[in-house]
């Protein structure tokens, strides 16, 4: 057939068609043009909850489980549908994905099939520049994985779809060090993540740079956020991780440093490498302290001393208290503080200066300028219990040899101070200069010579006049417990005591009289018609009439007893353990008696029988009908106006149990006065503040104390035997009375302590504010004519407590109170 005829044929065929469509009946053709389909399919694998689908972007359909599903709305025929997720199923979460899900619609559709899965995508990425070995890449913290080459990685662990993710180098490459990059790092994967990008690079360029000014410690610098440095000292510093060329750095403080706090800023630190980094420089500020301290001891006006430290920055002193020069001093300097003008007006006492030198490490308050006031000085002895004695020749003047010589330790030794100032002692209970098993009674006589030396000089100390061989027809027994002064001439006077015998007890009880001529160095006993004052031991006195002074009174043989000398030179001598004038034993005395100048005995006060209880009265209101009891080992003093005080001392009660007094008394114009304390025994201390007056205050009850009497007219009172606030042992605490009241001026205030003894004894003076002797009883002691008191040995406590007891002790001290 030809071209033509085909042609026409199809013509043909066409208008056949069309005649046929045209002549149909019944609205065939309006028929088929509105038909519609359904649109479905098949989910499979559901096993969440939530998973909707949607047709076209409208229509929605929430399918529950899997299985056949068809959408709500028909579409026409010739119309398209596109399937899709709209929500995916969660509890558990998955991911849900459409197959057959579009096209057009020319009958129902069933073929759609959704297809649900768990939930996870993989973390990853590509590696490029490695040439290292060892880098580590972490994600979100947790895992890590070893990258040996470049080329693609994928984490180990998969995430939940919608998780974020974070991938950091946790570990840099080595051999050669290189510092990897990572970029696209994080995000939120809803798919598959495979687009994180690791970049390497050689890092060869290290960046350092300069410390200044630390002083501090714990400083940590940081580079790039990562690379932490700690600073121990000044100068260069570098961080051990290198960085790339044309990398960045940024170089911070971390951590400031600390003891001393200090600020430290950074300059130079930030940057990109060209080249090794040694420019950045980190200064941290100087720290600067104050020196200063404490002035103790300064008394009097017009002094006005002055320090300097370092040689520049001067000071004056207006007294006592807290002190801090004006320039303060930098971390590590050293401060250096001199007296560069001394005390003058009623200050005689040079300052000594204490911890005046060192190295400024936080603010100085240690500096001491002790000016001797109210502050004990160990001068000689040891800061040992029961030593023997030495007695060596003295050292050839000058010499800067120490003259180690010095008495044993002893207990309730006689004592005085002749007219140089030389401190003389004799006999106690102790030690000679031989080793004995157990103290003995001794009769040595010893001299210190060197009252007089205050910060300086050389001296010879003490000295053994005579020793404990003495014949008694030329010299006295051994004995303790005797009365001593000295008169106007510069004689030392001792009475009485109890004599003993090497390693026994005592034997007797003694009312003989001596003197001692310092110059001459010899005994006299001074002989009476009495005879029963001259020989023998355990006499009964003779008291003649009451204030009535007689060739033929004397009192009874006595230990124990308390005497002092008035301005004029008579003795006030009062009570003790020993013979009244009857009794065939011994017993308490309260008797009082002056011995004159003119060489008498008068009975001035109290009982002539032994064993008597007090009469009190009213206390401040004197009276002719009181008067103390009967005591021994009691203190005593005598004032300026030559009235007798008495204070505490030792009884029995009538079961035979030890009792201890803290009354103090006052005789005076013939009567005695109640002055304070307590009409009861064994009363503890009331101490109230240190340094402060109160009425309410008043020592414990004691026995075999030190006292004194000051210029100014105050009585002080120092250790003893008896009871702190609480306890009964030896005691430590020094008291003042003036005015009517008692302050607690220093010391502990419970018993039984060790001493602090601080340097030991040389040519030097060095008081201290924290010096301070053991507790004790029964010291010697002395009042030179500076005002000094002068403290030996006792029974107490050395510069331990560590026995568990005490002991016989012979150190030396020495005390100036404020005037």
């Amino acid at each position: 057939m030809t071209f033509r005829a085909k042609t026409f044929a199809l013509i043909v065929f066409a208008l056949v068609l069309s005649g046929c469509s045209g002549n149909s009946t019944g609205g065939g053709s309006s028929s088929s043009s509105s038909s519609s389909y359904t649109i479905g399919g098949n989910v499979t694998g559901l096993s969440g909850t939530g998973l909707v689908l949607e047709d076209n972007g409208g229509d929605k359909l929430s399918i529950a489980a899997s299985g056949t599903f068809t959408f709500k709305t028909a579409i026409g025929s010739g119309q398209t549908y596109n399937v899709t997720v709209l929500t995916q199923p969660t509890n558990p979460s998955q991911t849900c994905s459409v197959a057959n899900g579009s096209g057009t619609a020319s009958a129902n559709v069933t073929g759609v099939q959704v297809t649900c899965g768990s939930s996870s995508v993989t973390i990853g990425g590509s590696v490029t520049g490695l040439t290292g070995t060892g880098m580590v890449l972490q994600d979100n913290g947790s895992n890590n994985l070893t990258i040996s080459s470049n080329g693609p990685f994928t984490f180990s662990t998969a995430l939940a779809n919608g998780a974020t993710y974070d991938v950091t180098v946790l570990t840099q490459p080595v051999s050669p060090a290189q510092v990897c990059t990572v970029s696209s790092g994080t995000g939120t994967a809803t798919a598959n993540v495979g687009s994180i990008v690791v970049t390497c690079a050689t890092a060869t360029l290290s960046v350092g740079g300069s410390i200044s000014g630390l002083d501090g410690k714990g400083l940590v610098l940081q580079d790039n956020g990562g690379d932490n440095l700690s600073i121990a000292g000044n100068g260069t510093f570098t961080f051990a991780s290198l960085i790339p060329t044309n990398g960045s750095y940024n170089v911070t403080v971390l951590t400031q440093p600390t003891n001393p706090g200090q600020t430290c800023t950074v300059s130079n630190g930030t940057g990109t490498t060209t080249t090794n980094v040694t420019t950045v420089q980190v200064v941290c500020p100087a720290v600067f302290f104050p020196v200063g301290g404490q002035v103790v001891g300064l008394v009097g006006s017009g002094n006005s001393p002055v320090l300097q430290d370092n040689g520049g920055d001067n000071l004056t002193l207006t007294g006592d208290g807290p002190f801090t020069f004006v320039d303060p001093i930098a971390y590590g300097g050293q401060y250096d503080v001199f007296m560069l003008v001394p005390p003058s007006g009623t200050q005689t006492q040079p300052c000594v200066l204490w911890d005046y030198q060192g190295v400024v490490t936080a603010p100085i308050t240690s500096v001491v300028v002790d000016c001797g006031h109210n502050d004990w000085n160990w001068m000689d002895g040891t800061n040992g219990s029961n030593r023997t004695g030495t007695a060596s020749a003295p050292p050839t003047i000058p010499s800067t040899t120490l003259d180690t010589s010095t008495p044993g330790g002893r207990k309730y030794p006689a004592t005085w101070v002749d007219g140089s100032g030389h401190l003389w002692l004799f006999g106690g209970i102790g030690e000679d200069t031989t080793t004995n098993p157990n103290p003995i009674f001794l009769n040595d006589m010893w001299e210190y010579t060197g009252t007089n030396v205050y910060y300086g000089g050389f001296n010879t100390f003490w000295q053994q006049v005579q020793v404990n061989s003495w014949n008694s027809a030329t010299a006295p027994v051994q004995r303790w417990g005797a009365v001593t002064w000295t008169d106007t001439s510069g004689n030392l006077w001792m009475f009485g005591g109890q004599q003993g015998t090497l390693g026994a007890g005592g034997t007797g009880f003694m009312n003989d009289l001596w003197k001692f001529d310092p110059s001459a160095k010899t005994w006299t006993q001074v002989l009476s018609s009495n005879p029963n004052c001259n020989i023998g031991v355990n006499n009964n006195g003779v008291y003649g009439t009451l204030n009535t002074a007689s060739a033929n009174n004397c009192p009874g043989s006595r230990w124990g007893a308390t005497g002092r000398v008035d301005s004029a030179g008579n003795l006030w001598l009062f009570g003790g353990f020993g013979y009244d004038g009857t009794s065939s034993a011994p017993g308490l005395l309260n008797d009082l008696w002056e011995y004159t100048t003119s060489g008498q005995w008068v009975w001035v006060s109290g009982s002539n029988t032994i064993n008597q209880n007090g009469v009190y009265g009213t206390q401040g209101t004197p009276s002719a009908s009181i008067v103390p009891g009967g005591r021994q080992a009691a203190t005593s003093w005598v004032d300026s106006s030559g009235n007798f005080w008495l204070f505490g001392g030792y009884n029995l009660s009538a079961t035979g149990q030890p009792n201890a007094f803290n009354d103090l008394w006052k005789y005076s114009g013939g009567q005695w006065t109640w002055v304070s304390g307590s009409s009861a025994v064994n009363q503890a201390g009331v101490y109230g503040s240190e340094g402060v007056a109160a009425a309410g205050n008043v020592p414990g009850s004691r026995w075999g104390s030190a006292s004194w009497i000051d210029a100014t007219g105050r009585l002080w009172l120092f250790g003893g035997q008896g009871f702190d606030s609480t306890a009964n042992g030896t005691l430590g605490d020094l008291w003042q009375f003036s005015n009517d009241q008692w302050t607690w001026v220093k010391g502990p205030n419970s018993v039984s302590q060790p001493g602090t003894y601080g340097p030991a004894p040389s040519q030097f003076d060095y008081p201290h504010v924290v010096n301070y002797p053991g507790t004790r009883a029964f010291p010697g002691y002395w009042v030179d004519q500076n005002g000094y008191l002068w403290l030996f040995g006792g029974e107490g406590y050395d510069s331990t407590t560590s026995s568990g007891g005490i002991g016989l002790l012979n150190d030396l001290w020495r005390y100036l109170p404020y005037p």
